[in-house]
């Protein structure tokens, strides 16, 4: 069960939940046809011959606080307008306890989250945040700020991400993994040693990533300033060019605040029109009813 408290959620013992039976057997469900190695030793065709005995040795080194996450593997992929990105596959064991941990941790995240995000959300897709695009536009809201966080996953600072996970997890233990996780999944480290950056191939960095952007998406909301955010792609809504200008401002100076920034290539003040693209979509033309 989960409780609120001035609109927040804490989760009571999530890891102890996440390594629940019901919750491990829904976990492995979800990844039990894929056919990386369960750790640096067990390959995947090892795993299926004592494929109860690992899940459970793997439990109780959860349970009893000995779970050491494995270390990630790493791989190039060239992007589609150039340049390399770092792309981060887990073994198969980590895969599985944070898959277990996300089964607890979304519901309760769901009751936090702003309705205009949309990305890593369970019922939510591209189809339904430009159909929110398209109902802002035909109101008149036709002026956007075209928005895009540079290097999103690579530039979120650990000690501001942290921050935020322990007032929605407060629990150590859970807490402790999942910094092991982060330090694992570390991009790079600045010149005062704070860690940023987390590992795009990870189960959980998705939902760390809305996590991390709530307070955004709020603020916008507090504001007056309509949205569509999906990830670190959004839409900012106005009836006027002046408007839309302060609206990027703000946009600017918040994630600013969260150590974040916006792309200035990426990021531009239009009107919609269907020579503009977001998520791969053409953009409506506002027309006047009268």
């Amino acid at each position: 069960m989960s409780d609120s408290k001035s609109g927040e959620y804490r989760i009571k013992k999530p890891l102890e939940r996440a390594m629940q039976a019901d919750v491990l057997d829904r976990a492995w469900r979800k990844i039990r046809r894929q056919h990386t190695p369960w750790s640096v030793t067990v390959s995947r065709d090892e795993l299926e011959y004592h494929l109860l005995a690992h899940i459970i040795t793997c439990r109780q080194a959860v349970l009893t606080g000995n779970y050491k996450p494995l270390p990630i593997r790493q791989f190039t992929m060239k992007k589609s307008h150039g340049g390399t990105r770092i792309i981060s596959a887990q073994y198969l064991q980590d895969k599985l306890v944070q898959r277990a941990l996300l089964i607890v941790l979304e519901p309760a995240a769901e009751h936090i989250f702003h309705d205009d995000s949309f990305a890593y959300r369970p019922g939510r897709n591209v189809a339904l945040a430009m159909a929110r695009v398209r109902d802002r536009v035909r109101i008149g809201q036709d002026w956007l700020v075209d928005a895009d966080i540079r290097s999103f996953f690579d530039s979120i600072p650990h000690d501001k991400l942290l921050h935020i996970l322990k007032k929605f997890i407060r629990d150590h233990k859970t807490m402790n993994l999942v910094a092991q996780w982060l330090t694992l999944g570390a991009h790079h480290t600045s010149l005062l040693g704070k860690r940023r950056g987390i590992s795009q191939g990870a189960i959980l960095s998705p939902l760390f990533c809305n996590l991390y952007l709530n307070a955004f998406d709020h603020a916008l909301a507090r504001n007056n300033i309509p949205f569509v955010r999906f990830a670190d792609d959004f839409l900012l809504f106005a009836d006027d060019r002046p408007k839309a200008e302060r609206a990027k401002e703000f946009a600017a100076d918040f994630l600013h605040t969260l150590g974040l920034e916006l792309h200035p290539e990426k990021t531009t003040v239009v009107k919609s029109k269907p020579s503009i693209t977001f998520l791969g979509e053409k953009l409506p033309r506002y027309r006047p009813t009268s």
